[in-house]
């Protein structure tokens, strides 16, 4: 393997393939064990700037010989050799949906298959992770081909910026190809750097995925090889023993932020330049000579070799990671990651030896880019259509399943969910048998009424008897922990002759502070503050309009904190800042009924049930203490001296022996850590019901 130590970029450098393994390892970790490397995604930015020196490097010598770019042999190179092991792992990976995954999932994995073979899974991703309700969905197992997507697009784009450079370089006064290629490149740049501060400190979830957010990487790995190319006496100048500090700093800084940051870190903003700056430094460093530089670290054959299959790793790894738990039906341990690790170096190894070099060496090197794009096209198309047609059928089993899901709980079978819960019914609480909904399903409620946490519009539904035959009004008002008691309501209130009104939105309480999130941005704060104080005003105005509301139904999040004022906690504000907004409600509302919060489970709970199976009531549950906090809600309902106020607290259908289980009489109650699920509200309508009877009939006597 020949190894040049000048500025100029050669075919294969062993420092880069040393940062490449560097950077699929630390992925890799992150992925099977984030607590080990919880920052170990910056991996994903060292492959941006390698990917944006690379490609640049290559078009830059294309134009010192040729004056120009071949965009279809570059467009058909690029195809062969990304596309064939990445067309492999997603067709295998729809066969796996088919036989492993829960019929709940296989709509949105299939979903996200086809997104991913049209190289714009990033977009599908940033779209979903605003969506409130998919905040805890299950990762897909193509999930990873965000960061695939984003470079493919990054392929097309590139080489036509450098094309426009050229063009407009042939225009200008000056004529200097290389200078306007480097305004072009440092345009890209700064442009992206500032539109990536600026969403991902109003919209961090999305700006994690989007395209336009990592240009900015790219640009930088293409300015990096804009200087090494056009001025290879650049790096030839710097000191042996100074480019050797340079790498040095550059892995260190790699390592010290897959290290140091976490989930919380807000990225990729400003916190991304340190992985991003430190690959720069060393690709610049470009393996220094000096016995002590890490040249010896990154060339070792084991490094050189995981650098070569990185490719092919970085595909394989997450769909294995993903459906394993679904296969052995339990969680990983210490030794199916080995298993797992060890079985994706091998189909790494195989699909670079049988799939990826037979098609970028092979027979299909001489074949003209129309023939290759014609492949190409057959290749994703196939795979599309095989998916979305699985789609199609997915979504019908889902439709099924719902519909026998609704039959059952119609059926007021005895024991059923929050039935073997009541005094003296015989019932074992958790049975040996597995849960109903399967976890895939627990969120496909047949009803939804809230507004999501980005908008500040006034959702309203209707439920029930029509309002001038009810017996009683309510409004279910709060966030999403009031919305979870949507599936009780309405079904008691179909026995009941009650008219229900609901007013919801997600992580926004009926009340008249500020929220506030200590753990997110200023920008995401002041958002939601401004939808959500909207909100209040606008929920507050309708209930004072709508005089034929006779009761309130309200309940609160008791972990969302708001802001704290004049001292006290935010605990204390809050307690405060309830009871004054049920002060201030119109005297034709004769009950305001709170309902205290319900447990929290932890974080990994529907993977919990879908792994232990019939013993997941046991082995996933969940101690009291740790379940319930302190709720200002339910304090204030307690502390109050308005009279209309009553406080409903349904805890006892959620403990058994101390603890929380997520599964109770066959039910899976829990449809993520913190909201219980639709069927689990379901079984809860006839005490729900009677406790909210008993109030409005006290309030009336």
């Amino acid at each position: 393997m020949s190894q040049k130590t000048s500025g100029r970029a050669t075919d294969v450098r062993t420092d880069i393939q040393g940062l490449r393994a560097i950077a699929v390892g630390i992925v890799v970790i992150f992925h099977f064990v984030p607590a080990a490397l919880p920052g170990g995604y910056v991996g994903v930015d060292v492959f941006f700037v390698i990917s944006g020196f690379l490609i640049t490097a290559h078009l830059m010598r294309e134009i010192t010989t040729s004056d120009g770019v071949n965009l279809p042999r570059f467009w058909a190179r690029r195809a062969r050799r990304l596309l064939p092991a990445a067309m492999l792992v997603l067709a295998l990976t729809v066969a796996a949906v088919w036989v492993f995954v829960p019929t709940g999932f296989r709509p949105g994995f299939l979903s996200q298959v086809a997104a991913s073979a049209l190289y714009g899974q990033n977009w599908m991703l940033a779209d979903q992770a605003v969506d409130y309700m998919a905040a805890e969905a299950q990762a897909s197992p193509v999930q990873h081909y965000w960061s695939l997507s984003t470079e493919e697009q990054f392929y097309i784009v590139w080489p036509l910026l450098m094309v426009a450079a050229i063009w407009l370089a042939a225009r200008s006064r000056s004529g200097s190809r290389n200078r306007m290629i480097a305004i072009v490149m440092g345009s890209v740049a700064v442009v992206s750097f500032g539109w990536s501060l600026w969403q991902t400190a109003f919209d961090p979830a999305a700006a994690y995925f989007v395209t336009t957010t990592r240009a900015w990487e790219f640009a930088l790995g293409g300015l990096t090889a804009l200087v090494v190319v056009s001025r290879p006496g650049f790096v030839e100048a710097i000191p042996q023993r100074a480019r050797a500090v340079l790498a040095w700093v550059g892995l260190a800084g790699i390592m010290v932020s897959a290290f140091v940051y976490t989930g919380d870190t807000p990225f990729p903003g400003y916190t991304a330049l340190l992985p991003v700056l430190a690959t720069v430094a060393v690709i610049v460093a470009h393996d220094p000579s000096p016995v002590w530089s890490p040249r010896r670290v990154l060339a070792v054959r084991p490094m050189q070799w995981l650098g070569d299959v990185s490719y092919s790793v970085y595909l394989w790894h997450f769909p294995l990671i993903i459906l394993a738990p679904l296969i052995v039906k339990r969680p990983v341990g210490a030794v199916d990651l080995l298993v797992i690790t060890a079985l994706t170096l091998l189909l790494a190894w195989a699909s670079k030896v049988w799939v990826e070099d037979p098609v970028r060496i092979g027979v299909t090197r001489s074949w003209r880019p129309r023939l290759t794009f014609a492949a190409t096209a057959a290749a994703m198309g196939v795979v599309v259509a095989v998916t979305m047609t699985g789609v199609g059928v997915a979504d019908q089993q889902v439709k099924t399943s719902q519909k026998e899901l609704e039959t059952l709980v119609q059926s007021d079978e005895p024991c059923f969910g929050a039935a073997a819960m009541e005094p003296g019914s015989g019932c074992t609480v958790e049975p040996d048998t597995v849960a109903v909904p399967d976890p895939a399903l627990v969120d496909k409620s047949p009803e939804r009424c809230i507004t999501n946490t980005r908008d500040d519009e006034l959702k309203v539904c209707e439920y029930g008897a029509d309002v001038a035959d009810a017996d009683e009004v309510i409004a279910l008002v709060g966030d999403s922990h009031a919305e979870q008691w949507l599936s009780a309501l309405t079904s008691t209130a179909d026995e009941r002759n009650w008219h229900v009104t609901v007013l919801t939105k997600a992580s926004c309480p009926y009340i008249g502070v500020p929220r506030d999130e200590p753990e997110k941005s200023d920008a995401e704060v002041a958002a939601l503050v401004d939808t959500c104080t909207t909100w209040n005003d606008e929920a507050k105005a309708y209930l004072d309009e709508h005089t034929e509301i006779d009761t309130i139904v309200t309940s609160a999040k008791s972990a969302n904190p708001v802001e704290a004022e004049d001292g006290r906690s935010w605990q204390d504000t809050a307690i405060s800042a309830y009871e004054e907004r049920w002060s201030e409600l119109p005297d034709h509302i004769g009950s305001i009924i709170a309902v205290r919060d319900t447990p929290r489970m932890n974080s990994d709970v529907l993977s919990c049930v879908t792994a232990y199976g019939t013993k997941a009531g046991e082995e996933c549950a969940v101690p009291v203490d740790d379940a319930f906090g302190e709720d200002p809600l339910a304090e204030a309902a307690e502390e109050t001296s308005d009279a209309r106020v009553s406080l409903i607290d349904m805890s006892d259908y959620f403990i058994v022996d101390g603890e929380c289980p997520p599964v109770i009489g066959g039910v899976l109650a829990f449809r993520d850590t913190h909201h219980i699920s639709w069927v689990y509200s379901s079984t809860l309508a006839a005490p729900f019901g009677d406790e909210i009877a008993n109030v409005v009939e006290s309030a009336s006597a």
